[in-house]
């Protein structure tokens, strides 16, 4: 079975060290300030990656909100030998970039007296050119878990390419994760990016709170302006969603047609039969409750369309304007509530009070998913 190409890269970011005089400002008052917030709040990402453009003069730098470090990036950002460079900034919701206007041999970062050299890395936005894409961001899933996402969005949609950004995984190497994909087959292109930043906080926010998980969107949006940005169509979902075909047309096909180059999808939750314990696979996820449950909604876009000009985000494309593309009910998205690894204990994501039916569509959906995932492990 012929599976992907597969390349490895590290993000060239660089961080404050925690005693630094300036670290990024807090965003909640005192009294809000718990535990959980202080322990993943991130004070100390100066910026996530720096990459040089295909152009091969700029580079584009990806960045959490700045905030109060922005004088340290606008000012202290300098070629090698420490003459300034032009910059253009993009300010998101989440996230900034800067593109820095080239030629730009090698960079540095001044802070005071110091002149700290910068580590860059080459584009490889040639490798998904003209290629159905998906993008997600993985820690610690199970690797029979990736394959079954990848090779069930390959069977129904033709999904060609695959960047997963690894957010620090301790369950296995990034080479492990690579050979993984690489025997997904009908997947040419895999990229393993290594993330390996805080996430952010995931308690809940307080009426007028920003929840400040920065790395997510800032990592989708150096995805649009790099890695992806020359792939036909890039679907954005997770691990736990796979996304279905109702009509037999593919998702990434929808994207790529619509006039501003985008697909809303709906997304509602899918369970395995009751009794199941633990977290299982997707294909396990037979069974609908008997009041369908949405969850957020998910996406994909051609990254030239007019949407994706104004960023991607992890549940919208284009802001409001998203709001006017009509659902597509064919590319239904199946949330599987049992396959995580990221709510402990498991019984945070059950819920033993719901009634639940076997769904014949999801049936047929999940065996052959399950007869792929048995032929891929018998020849790994």
């Amino acid at each position: 079975m012929a599976g992907a190409t597969t390349t490895i890269v590290a993000l060239q970011g660089l961080s404050l060290p925690p005693d630094a005089a300036q670290l990024r400002d807090h965003v909640r008052v005192p009294a809000r300030r718990t535990d959980h917030y202080l322990t993943h709040y991130d004070r100390t990402t100066l910026f996530y990656d720096c990459v040089r453009m295909g152009n091969g003069r700029d580079l584009l730098l990806t960045a959490p909100p700045a905030m109060n470090l922005e004088p340290l990036l606008m000012d202290g950002l300098r070629q090698g030998d420490g003459t300034a460079i032009r910059k253009r900034v993009t300010r998101g919701p989440k996230y900034l970039q800067m593109v820095l206007r080239g030629p730009v041999r090698d960079l540095a970062l001044q802070d005071g007296t110091a002149l700290r050299p910068v580590q860059l890395r080459d584009s490889l936005q040639h490798l998904f050119a003209g290629l159905n894409c998906a993008v997600c961001m993985n820690k610690n899933n199970p690797l029979d878990w990736i394959q079954g996402w990848a090779a069930h969005h390959v069977r129904l949609h033709r999904l060609e390419g695959v960047l997963i950004f690894d957010n620090g995984s301790t369950a296995y190497g990034a080479d492990d994760l690579a050979a993984a994909l690489a025997r997904v087959p009908g997947l040419k292109q895999a990229v393993i990016a290594q993330a390996p930043f805080p996430y952010g906080t995931t308690d809940k926010v307080a009426k007028g709170e920003t929840r400040p998980n920065f790395l997510q969107p800032a990592l989708l949006n150096l995805a649009r302006r790099d890695f992806l940005c020359r792939a036909r169509a890039v679907l954005n979902c997770d691990i736990d969603e796979l996304v279905m075909s109702r009509d037999g047309s593919s998702v990434f096909d929808r994207a790529a047609s619509r006039p501003w180059g985008a697909a809303r999808l709906p997304v509602f939750w899918a369970y395995p039969a009751p009794g199941a314990a633990g977290p299982v696979a997707q294909w396990h996820h037979d069974h609908r409750p008997a009041a369908p449950q949405r969850t957020p909604r998910k996406w994909c876009v051609a990254p030239g369309g007019l949407l994706s000009r104004t960023g991607w985000f992890v549940h919208h494309v284009g802001g409001e304007f998203f709001k006017l593309n009509r659902e597509s009910r064919a590319h239904e998205v199946v949330h599987c509530r049992a396959t995580s690894t990221g709510w402990h204990p498991f019984k945070s994501r059950a819920d033993d009070t719901v009634t639940l039916r076997p769904d014949p569509e999801l049936a047929a959906i999940m065996a052959p998913l399950a007869a792929l995932m048995a032929e891929i492990s018998d020849h790994g």
